[in-house]
């Protein structure tokens, strides 16, 4: 993008918070199953990944961070392509779905043709590409409003689609995805299925492994906390977020963009407090307070009520 004046307002600190990744346990065993599925790419015995969890859980954070992964270890000024990641929203066809491989491949005219002409250049794409996965995220879309008759064919095509290229599929999406997989054998045998869990405050261990992402996360922060993220204050960030990563990292980078608006050396309360106000109105009127400006006994009564 040409802008003589984007550089007056981009903050390269807040985007390098924003886009960073931390790779806590859910994270790894994602990542394990899908180096595992690269070990048989390209042969009859390949095999694929299906990750499902609610929204906000990090599902394409992680197919992201692999992608990624994999581009870095290319050589350099290598043109292969290792991975296609593109989400269900921008196809709903057989048709639409050939296109939008072939855009990501860089294909001139990647809309024109048949299905059948789309598919055999693909087939040629793929080769010359080096590509060994391809990550189909936000895989619910394809789904709504279809019977139950009409998803199976959906799903048939992209399973015929599987055996014929003999490279990985991931799919990614929310609890529609765990659902398909128990409606439908074949599905079953072709996919590893890795659910993601959302945080939660349930336990001893539930509770430490959320303070532990919470305090990895703010590591990678422009500014230091002035606290730690225990006891009252991780229940007033679970109330504020309901335990979302995706919501997590919002309203962290909020508070850093209030924090450093004011001038401030140190990321408090007030600066948190002040971000919830005004970008989480809608989930401050869901649970009736500000958790970050209330005190210890009703942040605890609230808690009680609505998180646990």
């Amino acid at each position: 993008m040409k802008s003589s004046i984007l550089g007056q307002f981009q903050n390269p600190t807040l985007i390098d918070f924003k886009s960073s990744y931390v790779y806590h346990p859910h994270f790894k065993r994602v990542l394990k199953a899908f180096e595992k599925a690269l070990c048989f790419s390209c042969s009859d015995e390949f095999e694929s990944v299906a990750v499902s969890g609610a929204t906000g859980v990090g599902k394409s954070t992680v197919c992201r961070a692999f992608e990624e992964k994999l581009q870095a270890m290319l050589p350099a000024n290598s043109d292969e392509k290792p991975v296609i990641n593109i989400t269900a929203k921008t196809f709903t066809t057989a048709k639409g779905f050939y296109s939008s491989l072939l855009f990501e491949l860089g294909a001139v005219n990647s809309t024109s043709g048949t299905t059948e002409d789309m598919r055999k250049r693909l087939v040629k794409l793929f080769h010359e590409k080096g590509v060994i996965m391809i990550i189909l995220d936000e895989f619910q879309d394809l789904f709504e409003c279809k019977s139950t008759q009409s998803a199976l064919l959906t799903a048939n095509f992209y399973k015929g689609f599987m055996k014929e290229m003999k490279i990985p599929v991931v799919i990614s999406g929310t609890e529609v995805v765990a659902e398909l997989l128990k409606i439908n054998r074949q599905f079953q045998r072709l996919y590893n299925l890795y659910e993601l869990p959302g945080f939660n405050m349930r336990s001893h261990q539930a509770i430490e492994y959320f303070s532990k992402f919470v305090a990895e996360l703010m590591k990678n922060a422009p500014l230091p906390l002035a606290f730690e993220f225990k006891g009252v204050a991780l229940k007033r960030l679970y109330l504020a977020t309901e335990g979302s990563l995706a919501l997590i990292k919002k309203l962290a980078t909020e508070a850093i963009y209030v924090a450093l608006e004011n001038g401030q050396e140190e990321l408090d309360l007030y600066a948190f407090a002040q971000a919830f106000k005004r970008y989480f109105i809608q989930r401050q009127e869901e649970i009736g307070l500000n958790p970050f400006e209330e005190d210890r006994v009703k942040v605890n009564r609230v808690f009680q009520k609505v998180a646990v």
